[in-house]
């Protein structure tokens, strides 16, 4: 199964690309941004990120829903992320309390999500404490919630930050063996060619009878509305979910 790597897209402008598009240099203009290529809306992932240059103001690593503004910086909202400068995990702008203490150059980060659950753990691989704490383990106790950014349905990508520095993060999303291992139940790495679903509704309005009658008599069908939750390439499909308003 293929992997994902960092968008040539979906970044700002002062990002660039090298690697195989698995390296990523964050520099001017600040604040700075990426997102993976890919997103995912449930399932269970591991991948690891290499801190190659992140000893600076703001440089954060982790995940993102598709409304956060890749140059959040020291305010992540709708992103779930680890700070280089104290270690310290925010979700949705809010700090969690727990932080992997100040990191350096050279740090391999291991992250561990549960799309099903809306769950993420970080640690310092290859061995380090999920969380900081040695009873924690994925898929089983201690992860954050991310519930306000990863609810049920909302897709989520990797995605990197920078405040005022140029980090130089690269990404192992599954193609090669990881420094640590991955935790049971996860798939190794960040697939790519998530199915996304949408919405879809077809809608019929206003169909009118007029009968003969003194006086004369109206039936009208105001809107009948099918609602169905299809994959974007796939064929409008009606649901249970069925909305009609009769009128006569």
């Amino acid at each position: 199964m293929a992997n994902t790597t960092w968008s040539t897209t979906d970044k700002t402008s002062g990002v660039t690309l090298s690697g195989g598009n698995l390296t990523a240099t964050l520099g001017n203009p600040s604040p700075a941004g990426i997102r993976a290529a890919d997103k995912q809306v449930t399932g269970k992932f591991y991948w690891e990120c290499t801190a190659t240059t992140w000893t600076a103001s703001g440089a954060s690593l982790g995940i993102a829903n598709m409304q956060a503004a890749l140059t959040f910086g020291g305010s992540p909202t709708n992103a779930a992320v680890i700070y280089q400068s104290s270690g310290a995990i925010w979700v949705n702008n809010v700090s969690t309390g727990v932080n992997l203490g100040a990191r350096s150059n050279g740090d391999v980060i291991g992250i561990a999500l549960d799309l099903t659950n809306q769950l993420i753990w970080f640690r310092v691989a290859p061995a380090g404490n999920w969380n900081n704490n040695a009873g924690f383990s994925p898929g089983g106790t201690g992860g954050i919630s991310i519930s306000s950014v990863a609810s049920a349905g909302i897709p989520v990508s990797p995605v990197l930050a920078q405040t005022s520095s140029a980090p130089v993060i690269t990404a192992n999303f599954g193609d090669t063996a990881f420094s640590g291992a991955v935790p049971a139940g996860f798939t190794s790495g960040f697939t790519a060619g998530a199915t996304i679903n949408t919405n879809a509704l077809a809608t019929q309005i206003a169909l009118e009878h007029w009968l003969a009658t003194n006086p004369d008599e109206q039936v009208t069908q105001v809107a009948i509305e099918h609602w169905a939750s299809v994959a974007a390439a796939a064929p409008v499909v009606p649901s249970a979910d069925t909305r009609a308003m009769i009128m006569a």
